[in-house]
């Protein structure tokens, strides 16, 4: 495949590995736009460094509310928070906006106890800073040609942790079948696509559970009669 590039001299490879997350400009190019492939599940997260080490390595600690809630986690031995809610879709404006995103965070905890406000004092200020929507994407298939797709270019699997894992083991996957049929680039694509969508599979049937059942919409009542 030639490549060109916005800086350097276009370039020939045997083959393109897109490995560049949900919004993959490589998957663009090749596939088509990603409103053909992603699902918007009705949530976002926006996650920050809080500069400090975690005190419990081991604790993420959850406090929420209908529809939203904020986890402080440890993540490689430094405190990180977790902002994850209910909204509706945001304009493709809205989503390239970092100031917007700072200011829907804002508006939606505004009023939350617990630790919540000191917590979104340091989002506030943070210079680095994720947000994005919780979605699901799915594609009929990984490759076209010599191009294919790992991680979560591929299939975006769940929020809560399992995507660097699965990306890691799809790469390894690749790498395998790349080794075994070198010269038959289709029958190693196919081989790695039907391994690893497998081990896929009971996390994308899981995800609308997990995205439900993390964020509930309303209190949780009881219902049984005295």
């Amino acid at each position: 495949m030639d490549v060109t590039f916005e800086r350097g001299k276009p370039r020939r490879f045997d083959v393109i590995v897109g490995a560049d997350g949900p919004h993959s400009r490589v998957r663009r190019l090749i596939f088509g736009p990603e409103q053909k492939y992603v699902t918007y599940l009705g949530m976002y997260i926006a996650t920050t460094d809080l500069a400090q080490s975690a005190s419990d390595v081991r604790s993420v600690l959850l406090h929420n509310s209908p529809g939203r809630a904020v986890a402080i986690h440890p993540t490689t031995g430094r405190e990180g928070a977790a902002f994850i809610f209910r909204n509706p879709v945001l304009t493709a404006d809205a989503m390239r906006d970092p100031q917007q995103h700072k200011q829907l965070v804002m508006d939606v905890y505004s009023g939350m106890g617990w630790r919540v406000p000191e917590l979104l004092e340091r989002f506030l200020v943070s210079r680095d800073f994720y947000f994005d929507a919780v979605s699901r994407l799915r594609l009929d298939g990984w490759s076209r040609g010599r191009a294919v797709l790992i991680g979560d270019a591929a299939s975006c699997v769940s929020l809560f942790g399992k995507g660097s894992s699965m990306a890691i083991i799809g790469a390894a996957t690749l790498a395998e079948a790349l080794g075994s049929h070198h010269e038959d680039l289709a029958t190693a694509f196919d081989r790695y696509e039907q391994v690893h969508r497998q081990r896929l599979r009971r996390g994308h049937r899981g995800v609308l559970l997990r995205v439900t059942s993390a964020r509930p919409r309303d209190p949780i009542r009881n219902d049984h009669p005295q």
